[in-house]
């Protein structure tokens, strides 16, 4: 791996650094640039090894000497540049920064269709990265046939990536823009849509199979963090669940309530 320049010299003005920044703190640049920011060792070489192009390694010499090796044989030739300490604190997301980053090419876009049989989750107007993150490292865990994202926080945003420890290089997402369609679809496919709502009244998770129950498959419908599914939403859903909680408590962390529908559906 060769360095390009010294690395005591490099500034935040230079080209990649600067690029780096702009894609670690903006969705606006990420979209228009279709790239996103990467930070840490293990991450940047799950992502290599998952086939993503990465375009620029910055590393620091202490990360150059533990990790550059290993980088190198994942990432031949990959144009790389060396930091100060000083600058990978500035420029890093974290409070310990391993002084490994990279900027890298966005996936394609995965379309993937409902299909009769296959069980399925959608997260709806879902704000928080941290648990959009969750999600797709338990989706990955449990193994899905889908997560679908209308109106969601960013795919990319560092804390999403972090959060999902890889799975978002792995795991099948499509971002829906027409609800109406989606629904449409899951009919056609026989698919059943169910809505995850806090309602004592509704069918209570763990009471059923979901193999038994939806012979043709099944999409869960997973809400915002604060408001839950709009009622538009969840009254065009076939069935309406909950999960069974202490009459003290009125509500679920999004990525918890996900990972419980999830565990079930993965009982099939």
């Amino acid at each position: 791996m060769q360095q390009t320049g010294d690395f005591l010299q490099i500034g935040t003005k230079n080209k990649t650094v600067a690029a780096f920044q702009r894609l670690n703190r903006s969705r606006t640049y990420r979209e228009k640039d279709r790239c996103f920011a990467m930070e840490g060792a293990r991450l940047i070489l799950d992502a290599l090894r998952s086939g993503v192009r990465v375009k620029a390694l910055l590393l620091t010499a202490h990360a150059a000497e533990q990790y550059g090796a290993e980088l190198e044989q994942a990432a031949p030739g990959v144009h790389t540049l060396y930091l100060s300490d000083a600058l990978a604190r500035e420029i890093s997301d974290t409070e310990h920064p391993q002084g490994v980053f990279a900027v890298a090419d966005m996936l394609p876009e995965r379309e993937i269709t409902v299909q009769s049989g296959s069980f399925s989750m959608l997260l709806h107007q879902v704000q928080d990265p941290s648990n959009l993150g969750a999600v797709l490292r338990t989706a990955e865990a449990l193994g899905t046939d889908g997560l679908y994202l209308f109106q969601c926080c960013d795919l990319y945003n560092p804390k999403t990536i972090r959060g999902s420890m890889g799975a978002l290089f792995r795991v099948p997402v499509t971002r829906l823009r027409d609800m109406d369609a989606f629904f449409a679809e899951c009919k056609a496919a026989g698919a059943v849509t169910c809505a995850a709502v806090v309602d004592r009244d509704a069918m209570q998770l763990g009471s059923f199979s979901f193999a038994e129950a939806f012979r043709c498959g099944a999409c869960v419908l997973i809400g915002n963090e604060g408001n839950g599914l709009p009622k538009e939403i969840s009254n065009a859903c076939d069935r309406k669940m909950t999960i069974p909680m202490s009459p003290d408590s009125n509500s679920l962390n999004a990525a918890m309530a996900a990972g419980l529908f999830l565990w079930e559906m993965a009982r099939k």
